[in-house]
């Protein structure tokens, strides 16, 4: 649900940042609607979230909760959480360039950039889902124990 969700809210950035108001518009220049710029970038987030975030990030919460689990006390939970997607971000944009641009990955230090930027999002939006799953637990638990209590 997180992946999804990072796709479609970057696709809707995405294509706000790059619509051009009709005023700016070149003549004898065609521009695509809306609709289908948001279905083509929405469409390319999400091949990139299926084949490099949601892989890389199963293998990122093993790594980060096995550092947790060995590391009690001394090493915090968020802060093996945040170096694991950070080492996700670099890892999973480093994958993208070496197979799109064949190997030049610092050459084109976009893809890094995008990959952080969706990992980023990804991120927020697992800890929103998290959070918002912990807040009804919650609540129908009090809910629960006030009717029986």
């Amino acid at each position: 649900m997180a992946a999804l969700l990072a796709c479609i809210s970057l696709s809707v950035i995405t294509v706000f940042i790059e619509y051009v108001p009709a005023a700016e518009r070149m003549e004898n220049t065609y521009y695509y609607p809306l609709w289908y710029s948001f279905l083509i970038i929405l469409l390319i987030h999400l091949a990139i979230v299926i084949f490099l975030t949601i892989p890389l990030s199963i293998l990122t919460d093993a790594i980060s909760i096995s550092l947790a689990q060995r590391f009690k006390g001394g090493i915090h939970p968020v802060v093996s959480v945040v170096a694991g997607y950070v080492l996700l971000a670099g890892l999973s944009g480093m994958l993208f360039s070496i197979f799109v641009y064949r190997g030049d990955t610092f050459l084109y230090m976009g893809a890094i950039r995008h990959m952080s930027i969706i990992t980023v999002i990804f991120a927020c939006w697992q800890f929103a889902l998290w959070a918002g799953a912990r807040w009804l637990e919650n609540l129908t638990h009090t809910n629960t124990q006030s009717k029986t209590g």
